[in-house]
């Protein structure tokens, strides 16, 4: 893909001192303490959490508040699956399912046929898989009004991650007998499975979460048994994966969009939340202003996320939870890294971007700007081209986006993101919307 940027350099020389970050996630008030293991969301705002001692809550307001759920379970309930506004699905320990067909004001318990913990559950249409302990795994094709058993019965491991891609293509993830990871894939809406068991780069552990973006891609998120986290990638549908440590054992691992989608999440012990923008290849760590265990990260779109961790901690964010650059005042001068809205927007065919680099965001101010990029998304997250890739000295910058030469551009909602990395290792990103009008 061709680059096509114009320079417009305006060089401000500035000094400055540290400059603080307001997180791009925000902790929800809960009148619970039960850890949260599970949450999901629909379209239209209304939410699901569910945790131990039977702990179900719910949010109409797009998870702005939230309230406890009666409901006729006692035991720890694992994951929590959304079909529409009045159908909600909750499964835990003991073979328990329950279903609520009315908004969540009565549930019905549902027989699974096992007494195995049931740790996951994913839902296309009315075809479902659900992942439980001893390796069983069950199926349903009438949005789990009722259950079959694929397989039950072995001696250790479990299934801690399920998705399902299609009404016949399905994944599920967790662990085998002698704790090596396992993954197994359906194209059969559950009925029958394939495996692949892995070692994280000759480590044994126990994969956690589970998520495809289609049929071939795929990621994994681990707790190695050291202690440490993983994310493993997959790009041949689960035969062949590639690891990358993290330092503390991950939970839950999120793709928003699907179908050659860029942007994921992953979340973990000691309040870890971690952002890829080019689908695994790095990660990079956010701010969750939390020590807490995460256990299940969850987004609507590429900026609307939620997580659920222990001791009734839920967060929230509307922007991709990136962190926003607050100001210093030295001298009653404030001085921070700025990325400016886009003008025009609506554009077409040219629109300008203007950012600020400062002189250094650590004290000591040796002159130095940073590496930088800007570079323009669709909403799939896909690069639609490169700006800036270069390191820049302190100054502000105005680079214009021009249309020309990406004919294929649709109308419709692009990205623009600004990553400046400082000498001192630090990481400034930001991403703004702008509109493309034909």
């Amino acid at each position: 893909m061709k680059k096509n940027y114009l320079f417009v350099l305006v060089i401000i020389i500035l000094q400055f001192n540290t400059y603080p970050q307001q997180a791009g996630w925000n902790i929800v008030k809960l009148d619970i303490t039960e850890n949260l293991n599970s949450i999901y969301f629909t379209n239209d705002g209304v939410g699901y959490a569910c945790g131990d001692f039977g702990t179900i809550i719910n949010s109409l307001d797009s998870g702005k508040s939230w309230q406890t759920i009666p409901n006729p379970a006692s035991v720890k309930l694992n994951d929590v699956f959304i079909f529409d506004t009045d159908n909600i699905l909750c499964v835990g320990n003991s073979g328990t399912i329950i279903r609520s067909s009315d908004g969540g004001i009565n549930w019905e318990t549902i027989n699974s046929g096992v007494t195995d913990d049931l740790l996951s559950v994913s839902f296309i249409d009315s075809f479902g898989i659900c992942g439980a302990r001893s390796q069983t795994i069950l199926y349903s094709s009438n949005s789990g009004i009722s259950w079959e058993i694929a397989q039950s019965g072995y001696m250790g491991g479990g299934f801690w991650g399920a998705d399902m891609i299609s009404p016949q293509i399905g994944f599920i993830a967790g662990e085998n007998t002698i704790f090596k990871p396992l993954v197994g894939k359906t194209t059969d809406s559950g009925q029958t499975w394939d495996f692949v068991a892995f070692y994280l780069n000759n480590n044994e552990g126990r994969a956690t979460g589970v998520d495809f973006t289609d049929e071939f891609v795929g990621f994994v998120s681990s707790r190695v048994w050291d202690g440490r986290g993983a994310i493993s990638k997959t790009t041949d549908a689960g035969i062949n994966w590639q690891t990358t440590f993290i330092n503390n054992s991950l939970w839950g691992i999120d793709f928003p969009i699907s179908n050659t989608g860029q942007i994921g999440y992953a979340v973990g012990d000691i309040g870890r939340i971690l952002k890829t923008y080019d689908a695994g290849e790095n990660w990079h760590e956010q701010v969750s202003s939390t020590s807490e265990k995460l256990n299940k990260v969850y987004f609507l779109d590429i900026d609307n996320g939620f997580v659920a961790g222990d001791n009734g901690l839920i967060l929230k964010t509307t922007n991709g939870g990136e962190s926003v650059t607050g100001t210093y005042d030295n001298n009653s001068t404030a001085f921070n890294f700025i990325l400016s809205q886009n003008y025009p927007n609506p554009f077409n065919p040219s629109t300008k971007i203007k950012f600020t680099i400062p002189q250094s965001s650590l004290p000591g101010r040796d002159g130095r700007g940073g590496f930088v990029t800007l570079r323009i998304y669709d909403v799939l997250g896909n690069e639609v081209a490169t700006l800036v890739n270069e390191e820049k000295p302190p100054g502000t910058y105005e680079a214009e986006f021009s249309t020309d030469q990406y004919n294929n551009l649709s109308s419709g909602v692009y990205f623009y993101q600004l990553k400046a990395g400082s000498p001192q290792g630090q990481v400034f990103i930001e991403t703004k919307k702008m509109v493309l009008m034909r």
